[in-house]
């Protein structure tokens, strides 16, 4: 089974790249086969990954949107190989090409051309709900919500579950209730006793619709914004770290959910079966 997860939130800063590239990279050393897909027109995976940044300002790349304007187009020569991972890129020009598009189920079309060579394929996602984040979410086995814990990056989770719950497209509405929902903490400081009383809040809540609480907590460290520099990801360049540590098990996680059908929480497990 090759297991599709999508990476979301409305608010922007909040480590979503930076979990894309870690996760891959991951699962990556754990011997998975991996294709990173950005739907984020700022290109932000290609410009976090060393060797990779031509594509994010080259009009002619190949991208994600590339496919999505001109379906005659083979998704596999879109596909850059890096040393942690393979990926589709994506750039500024996508509001050019995308410009009219309202088709939900591009993404999975062109993942299905693709997913038997891949063990694991994550989306990263804009921070707004458009074509590109209704595509993830269509074609995606599963969402993984990552926040910080801001109250606006908590509001923008619960805006976007709110708001895809009450889709005025039927079909996608029916098919985000039903995906599997994972909740990220990053940027967590683990002696302030207002994260562990957020967190407890959101475990014990049943009414947010957010899903279960995953064990991990990427914490707050300056190292992460270095590494982006470089084009390294934590979790090759600082493997010692805790960032990385926590990644890793992140990854781990992620390996057995697809080996298994079942993501494990810190509290609760939830099935991701298709």
């Amino acid at each position: 089974m090759t297991l599709i997860t999508a990476i979301i939130n409305f608010k922007g800063g909040v480590a979503k790249t930076t979990t894309t590239i870690n996760l891959g990279a991951g699962l990556t050393k754990l011997k998975e086969r991996v294709l990173v897909i950005d739907t984020d027109p700022q290109g932000n995976v290609g410009i976090n990954l060393q060797g990779s940044e031509d594509a994010v300002l080259d009009a002619k790349a190949l991208t994600i949107s590339s496919l999505y304007q001109d379906r005659r187009i083979d998704p596999q020569k879109a596909i850059i190989t890096t040393p942690y991972f393979d990926y589709i890129p994506n750039n500024l020009y996508a509001y050019q090409r995308t410009n009219g598009l309202s088709d939900y189920r591009l993404l999975k079309q062109i993942i299905d051309k693709v997913k038997h060579n891949y063990d694991q394929i994550i989306i990263d996602t804009p921070p707004y709900l458009g074509l590109d984040a209704i595509n993830a979410v269509y074609a995606s086995d599963n969402l993984m919500l990552v926040t910080d814990f801001s109250k606006a990056s908590m509001t923008g989770v619960q805006i976007l579950v709110s708001v895809l719950d009450k889709w005025h497209d039927r079909e996608i509405s029916k098919v985000f209730k039903q995906k599997p929902k994972s909740i990220l903490f990053t940027m967590f400081q683990k002696n302030t006793n207002l994260h562990k009383e957020l967190i407890d809040s959101v475990e014990d809540s049943k009414e947010l619709g957010m899903g279960i609480m995953l064990k991990e907590r990427i914490p707050r460290q300056l190292k992460v914004v270095e590494d982006g520099y470089t084009g390294i990801p934590t979790i090759i360049a600082n493997p010692r770290t805790k960032v990385a540590l926590e990644y890793k098990s992140l990854a781990e996680t992620w390996q057995y959910a697809r080996n298994t059908g079942e993501i494990i929480g810190s509290r609760y497990k939830m099935n991701i079966k298709k």
